[in-house]
This record gives C-alpha cells, structure tokens and sequence, in this order.
C-alpha cells in the first residue's frame, strides 16, 4: 500500500531534477497544508506529513517555500496547525500567503514569522499594491464575477492611485 510519505518522493525527485536543472537559488514551491481546495482531500495528520515534507525539501538548500495559511483563495480559519513548527524546519526563505492586511504582513514579519508576505487577489484589483501598503492607503475591492473568465473588465481597468 503507497503511503503518503511514500508519495513525496515523486515531488522530492521533481523538486530535485529542477534544482539540478537551473539551480537551487532559481526554485521556489509553494505548500497549502490545510486547503481542502479542489477536492484534495485532507491527512488525517498534516502536522506530520507536512514536516516530513518540509524536512526532505530542506536538504535541497533551494530558494523558497510559500506556505498558503487556510484555504487556498478562501478562508483564514483552518483546522488546528502548527505553522512556526513547519517553518523552524526550514532553512530558506519563508514566505506566507493568504488574506493578508497591511497589518497582519507587519506584525508577521516583525515578529519573525515569515521573510516575506505574497498578496494574489489584492494584486488584481491594485496595480500599485506596493504603493499604497507602503502609503497605508485603502485597496481597491476585487470584482470577484470577473475572475477566471471574460475579457479585459476586472483584469486591465483598476485604475492606479494619482
């Protein structure tokens, strides 16, 4: 029986052809421990799979880990998981992903807790995002009907702060 350990070392073996092929410094892999997007199901112990997991990637030495916190394109709130343990397993960059504030990305850098913040959604709809977190001004809210789908409406049209 293929144990999900078992099944890692297909992304191991992936992850490490890619390192071999254009360099360690140029790969990066994004992680959604908790999500239950796309109907993938759910360990009965990510804390555990997800170490493993983080462990094998780290001996790699490549450029970065993004780790999405809850639902991918959903929720914060997640089942029960020790983040700052994954990430103490980690010797690379760390970056953090999903709905994020201004706020939130500063406290969590301040605190240690990641090297960087990604923003998806929030890039869309500001494309100046940098801009106005650095000026702490207000975000443009996301057209969500004009997600994957349609025409330049909701992709090419939010304007930029003056």
């Amino acid at each position: 029986m293929t144990t999900l350990f078992d099944s890692f070392k297909f992304g191991d073996i992936a992850v490490a052809n890619r390192c071999q092929e254009i360099g360690p410094g140029r790969v990066g892999l994004r992680l959604s421990p908790v999500t239950p997007a796309n109907d993938i199901g759910q360990d009965s112990d990510p804390t555990a799979l997800f170490s493993h997991v983080v462990e094998e990637l780290d001996k790699l030495k490549f450029a970065f880990i993004e780790v999405v916190e809850g639902s991918t394109g959903g929720p914060r709130d997640f089942a029960p998981f020790d983040f700052a343990a994954l990430r103490a397993l980690w010797s690379g960059a760390w970056i953090v992903n999903n709905g994020y504030t201004r706020q939130m990305a500063i406290e969590t850098l301040a605190a240690g807790q990641a090297d960087a913040i990604s923003f998806g959604k929030a890039f869309i709809s500001n494309p100046d995002l940098a801009r106005r977190l650095r000026e702490d001004r207000e975000l443009a809210p996301l057209n969500q009907k004009t997600m994957y789908g349609g025409d330049a409406e909701g992709y090419t049209d939010y304007p930029p702060l003056p």
